[in-house]
């Protein structure tokens, strides 16, 4: 079954977030922080696919992800400096993983690259061949909050992505492009970035997103109240499911006996 999932967040050093720890969480890369004096490593066994996106005139060291991270941090002063902005998204368990890179690729460029806004992007997905279906494949982009310039980045941020529209933009251009893989690959499925309730779905109730440290936990086997809930709340929803595609051949059964 198709889903939708986009959110948006602050990498902000005054909240306690490191940029190069970002990236390295997303990328599995060690990396040291020169703000901080700090070196950061996370483990990843999920990691399908990683990409630093560059407009044409950066330079060609930014494609090293240790000297980007650099860059990054030298570029903010401000000991509360406000260093990327992260969004994270859902893929289509139902496609392969080439068409997952280009929905990335897609997105990327139409929104950042297209900008002068560099993007550190990595896929996620478990190795579940037992059930392809847990796999929950998504994708983590970071995009400093300074455009590139051939010398590096500018000295003036990016402030009008700070605008609240541009999270429905992004959020309507992300359902844009996998709606439009799943028309390349043939298959009858479409995504919304509207509520439920803004696509007249009422008798569906919205699913519950797990904080990461609980799905983290649920990985691990241990169940937690927020994945009981988003449990329960799918029951409910296939039960209504089943319930109307009976309702719907009670209908067409009384239509052909009328």
């Amino acid at each position: 079954m198709s889903n939708y999932h986009f959110e948006v967040t602050i990498i902000s050093r005054g909240k306690g977030r490191s940029v190069t720890s970002s990236v390295s969480y997303i990328s599995g890369r060690a990396l040291h922080d020169i703000h901080n004096g700090k070196t950061y490593y996370k483990h990843r066994e999920d990691l399908a696919w990683q990409k630093i996106f560059l407009p044409d005139h950066a330079p060609a060291e930014f494609r090293q992800l240790q000297h980007l991270c650099d860059e990054i941090e030298c570029a903010e002063m401000r000991w509360d400096a406000r260093t990327a902005r992260q969004l994270t998204a859902s893929l289509p368990n139902e496609l392969p993983l080439g068409e997952l890179v280009r929905i990335v690729h897609e997105f990327v460029a139409d929104n950042f690259t297209s900008q002068g806004l560099c993007t550190v992007a990595a896929i996620h997905r478990k190795h579940n061949h037992h059930d392809p279906k847990k796999n929950n494949p998504h994708v983590h982009m970071i995009v400093p909050t300074r455009p590139v310039g051939p010398d590096g980045f500018c000295k003036l941020k990016d402030r009008e992505h700070d605008k609240r529209k541009y999270i429905t933009i992004w959020r309507e251009q992300w359902a844009t492009v996998q709606n439009r893989a799943y028309e390349r690959n043939g298959l009858d499925i479409q995504v919304s970035h509207e509520s439920l309730e803004a696509q007249g779905k009422h008798d569906r109730e919205p699913t519950i997103h797990l904080s990461r440290i609980d799905w983290q936990r649920e990985r691990r086997g241990e169940r937690t109240p927020a994945g009981d809930r988003k449990r329960a709340v799918k029951e409910r929803n296939q039960r209504r499911i089943y319930q109307r595609e009976m309702e719907q051949r009670q209908e067409i059964e009384l239509e052909l006996y009328r």
